[in-house]
Formats: C-alpha cells, structure tokens, sequence
C-alpha cells in the first residue's frame, strides 16, 4: 500500500490596496479552519522590509529575503493555508492551488483610499495599477491562467465575496477576466483614472 502525502496547498488572495483582501481572507480563512498570513506582516516578522519610503509612507520589502522566507513556510509542509496580500506573486508556485484576485471598480476605490486617508499621490498610483491590471497580470505571469480567478469586489461584501470564492472552488467555472481599461475607454472616461 503507498500512503501519498499531501504537500502544502496555498490559496493566495490578491488585488490592490481597497480591493478587501484582507477581510476576504480572514473570514475565509475562518470558514476553511486554517492559518492566513498577511503578507505585509510575514514580510515584517521575517526581516525583509528593507527600508522605508518616507514620501509613500510604506515599506520597500527586500523580494528575495520575503521569497527565501516565503519558501520555508511553504516547504514541504502537510497543511492548508491563505496567504494574502499584495506580493502574491512571490508565492513560491509550486504550493499554490488557487489564486484570487480582487478587483474594484476604479471609481469605487478612488473613494475608499480616499476614506482611509491615503495621500493623494498614493490614491492616484494604486487606483492607475487597478485600472491597468498590474494584480491580474502578475499572477497570470506567476501562476498561469487556469490557477487565476478574477472577482469584481465593487459591490460585494466580504461575506459574499468568500461566498463567490466557495462557489469557484467548487466548480472552477469561472475564468472571466475583468478590464477596466477597455471599460473605461468605451465610456470616455479612461482620462479620469491614468495620469500623463
């Protein structure tokens, strides 16, 4: 008889600074009874914020300490885990089973970074990397297309955006790509999120 043993299967939650990845995760995390990670808290723990933008307030994290140290929590361990963040794409791959991305329509996120008293430079940066798909595009370069789910969280709760992951886990039917882009140019407003 051959017993196989499960390796470490991650499920990553993604998206923008507003997008409620971390709501998202921890009431995930608290349905599925396992550990989350907030990345930008790992990449603290770890010692792998290297130094601080003063002018972003935030702090720059040293990629390859957050992947050494990424790579020993996820290596050959026997358990389930949420990892959530804005680096998922650091995610060493071979743990990770799925990937969520939350999206917020560019105008909806404009007015929650504004609420959490984001500088205006700070608004303007994460609402453009919304628009763009900066997220989605590094996670589709990082894990390939089929790992990557897409949810546009502009007028869900957190409750019901884990209720839509549930839903993808279970019959993986989803793989529409948002693209707030085309959108936003189709209605002439693409000048109000980009700047020059």
């Amino acid at each position: 008889m051959v017993v196989r043993i499960a390796l470490m299967s991650v499920i990553l939650v993604g998206g923008s600074p507003g997008t409620g990845k971390t709501k998202v995760a921890k009431i995930l995390g608290s349905k599925l009874s396992v550990e989350v990670i907030s990345l930008g808290d790992f990449a603290d723990e770890s010692g792998c914020v290297k130094t601080e933008d003063r002018a972003r307030k935030t702090g720059i994290i040293n990629e390859d300490c957050l992947v050494d140290a990424l790579l020993d929590l996820t290596d050959n361990k026997i358990r389930r885990m949420i990892i959530e963040g804005h680096y998922i794409d650091l995610v060493p791959s071979s743990s990770v089973q799925w990937v969520f991305i939350l999206r917020t329509h560019p105008e909806i996120l404009r007015a929650r970074l504004s609420e959490r008293n984001y500088s205006r430079e700070k608004v303007i940066e994460n609402v453009e990397a919304e628009v763009i798909g900066v997220c989605q595009m590094d996670a589709i370069d990082a894990f390939g297309e089929t790992k990557v789910f897409e949810i546009d969280t502009s007028d869900l709760s957190a409750p019901q955006t884990v209720e839509k992951i549930e839903e993808l886990m279970k019959t993986k039917s989803s793989h529409d790509r948002i693209d707030w882009m085309s959108l936003l140019e189709e209605e002439g407003r693409l000048d109000e999120f980009l700047t020059d």
